[in-house]
């Protein structure tokens, strides 16, 4: 079993990568992947890492813990626990764990529990495309007292090729058209700027997208400040996920191709608003400026 913190235990499940069919383990994938391609975006924990710890511990999303609980990392209650439990027998019978309405809680819950202890610290110096450093990183770090519990996580990435997954963040953005001011995406996960960014759903809100990365509506509406308080946000607006930088890493300038404003330029640049109107000398983000200015990033 984990040797955690005793305020806050997890369970390795000892179900391991022949205890799931292969067609569970592609069931699995087909519906979880995009939740830890969004919890790498906004956590830098890789995808491919998150969905085998998730298939290893959940049997595929068939574990009991699982089935009852939407608990798929063995979540145990500890001090802080404030929401639903569930009981099961592990170490000792009887032992309490946290229970959630849904399975992205239990995504958001692992990725808060790798970026908040010390212990995993050294883990975010590798790349998100270094699973098999991940991998290693988290059984040297006792996640788990299995000794081929490492071999097992990189086993289950290559067989199913979940490595795929660590690349989406680097897709850049496809422009297609304007909309209310603002570039709109096609991609679902990009770049901006060097920031980690999300191109909207369909009916998405800043609520829903807080759910999924488990970033606070505060900071979400902090770092999408061009937005305003706008809640039906229009589909493919790019979403940033953290703080915007003071000045472009890539371009010196843009020139506009239609009438836009420094509050457009920002969300589709991912430069900050104050910057921008430093650098341009502009009193006012919400100023129409027409197609064909020149904007200064940097």
């Amino acid at each position: 079993m984990k040797n955690f913190f005793t305020s806050f235990l997890i369970c390795l499940t000892p179900v391991f990568i022949n205890a799931s069919s292969n067609n569970a383990r592609k069931d699995y994938i087909k519906e979880y992947s995009a939740i830890a391609v969004e919890q790498m975006m906004a956590f830098n924990i890789p995808a491919s890492i998150t969905l085998a710890q998730g298939i290893l511990e959940s049997g595929a999303g068939n574990s009991l813990l699982a089935q009852s609980s939407n608990n798929h990392f063995g979540i145990k209650c500890g001090g802080s626990w404030n929401g639903k439990t569930s009981f099961h027998d592990d170490d000792r019978k009887n032992e309490c764990f946290r229970a959630y309405s849904e399975v992205i809680e239990s995504y958001i819950d692992h990725s808060k529990f790798l970026t908040s202890n010390q212990r995993y610290a050294s883990l975010f110096n590798f790349e998100n495309e270094d699973y098999k450093s991940w991998a290693n990183g988290l059984s040297k770090a006792g996640y788990a007292t299995n000794p081929h519990y490492a071999k097992r996580l990189i086993q289950l990435i290559e067989e199913e090729e979940l490595y795929q997954y660590d690349r989406m963040r680097k897709k850049m953005p496809i422009v297609s058209q304007k909309s209310q001011g603002l570039i709109q995406i096609q991609a679902s996960q990009v770049s901006i700027n060097r920031l980690n960014v999300i191109a909207s759903l369909k009916g998405e809100t800043f609520y829903k997208i807080s759910l999924k990365t488990g970033i606070s509506l505060r900071q979400l509406h902090k770092y999408n400040a061009a937005l305003g308080t706008m809640e039906n946000i229009t589909k493919g607006t790019p979403i940033y996920l953290q703080a915007k930088k003071r000045r472009a890493h890539f371009k010196k300038f843009i020139v506009l191709s239609s009438n836009s404003t420094l509050a457009d330029v920002s969300q589709s640049e991912g430069v900050r608003i104050k910057s921008l109107m430093k650098i341009n000398r502009i009193s006012t983000p919400h100023q129409l400026l027409e197609s064909g200015v020149k904007i200064f990033l940097r």
